[in-house]
């Protein structure tokens, strides 16, 4: 069967990192999404304050991260995925988008330290289509060495952004496009180095055909991020947690389905930080609980005939 994880944003910090990790391990998961995007702060890069933490050297980094490291593999947890700095890219601040791209680089440089096979990059959006695909060529581009150096999947994802009030298309949204982007830049790369991460949530946000649009992906998806939402909001909660008359509002039937259709043997991963966000500390056992419980049920499914 499929493995299950989840995210370690608002679940656990660097300061009680061995208490959420037994909750993890309790809970049934086997893997972490690791959300090192907490160490950088865009507003503040944006602003020219110096980011202390990925300023360090890669021996120090991987000293800070190395206690952590032997907890995960205490427990038997393992980093699937990990998310990276975001946004990576400053507009008209080429010395801000440097910081960024920097942190980054060293994100892929701890990823190959925890043994994590990929990091979601998300995508940046401009004003057209021409100018959207120039950014991003150039940013994922910087990275590519790195990648290469270590081994390291990169993963674009599906955007979406708000416009007066109102929910609309983003980057990568458009899965044709979408998976367009993906095979331009491996072939630049000589290697698959690119691939994708569906946000069901985001997919959802859009009104998306949830079986298509990851049939259209096909073994370009490598990663997910699963969560539920209302549609109008990207709630990030747990599935099942929203429903209109007698439907889900989120399409977990045609989820399934097409992640059976292409075979998927990525891991199944959760990001629902607001599931747990506002919880009592005594409560959020039970709901990573409930979490784990569904990635078992959709392991399930997807392993039956």
């Amino acid at each position: 069967m499929l493995k299950i994880g989840i995210q370690s944003g608002d679940l656990y910090y660097d300061s009680n990192y061995e208490w959420g990790l037994d909750i993890v391990k309790d809970a049934g998961f086997d893997c972490i999404d690791f959300n090192i995007d907490q160490k950088i702060s865009y507003g503040d890069t944006k602003k020219g304050i110096k980011n202390t933490f990925f300023a360090q050297s890669d021996e120090a980094l991987r000293e800070y991260y190395r206690p952590q490291k032997l907890a995960m593999e205490d427990r038997g947890i393992t980093m699937s995925q990990m998310h990276g700095p975001f946004p990576v890219y400053c507009p008209g601040n080429a010395e801000a988008t440097d910081v960024l791209i920097n942190a980054t680089i060293k994100s892929i440089m701890l990823c190959e330290f925890f043994g994590c096979p990929y990091l979601v990059v998300h995508p940046v959006k401009a004003d057209n289509l021409k100018l959207e695909w120039e950014i991003n060529h150039e940013i994922y581009m910087r990275l590519l060495p790195a990648a290469q150096k270590y081994g390291v999947g990169i993963c674009l994802e599906n955007m979406f952004a708000d416009h007066a009030g109102h929910v609309i298309e983003s980057v990568c949204s458009d899965f044709e496009r979408a998976a367009g982007y993906i095979d331009a830049l491996n072939d630049e790369a000589g290697e698959k180095v690119f691939s994708f991460c569906f946000d069901v949530g985001h997919a959802n946000l859009l009104g998306k055909d949830l079986r298509g649009s990851i049939n259209i992906l096909g073994d370009r998806l490598t990663v997910l991020h699963i969560h539920d939402n209302n549609g109008i909001g990207d709630n990030h909660l747990q599935p099942y947690s929203n429903k209109r008359g007698r439907y889900w509002l989120t399409d977990w039937e045609g989820f399934l389905a097409g992640l059976k259709d292409i075979n998927y043997g990525g891991v199944l991963s959760f990001e629902t930080f607001n599931a747990v966000r506002e919880l009592p500390l005594e409560l959020v056992p039970a709901m990573v609980n409930y979490v784990g419980s569904v990635g078992k049920y959709f392991a399930e499914r997807l392993a039956a005939d």
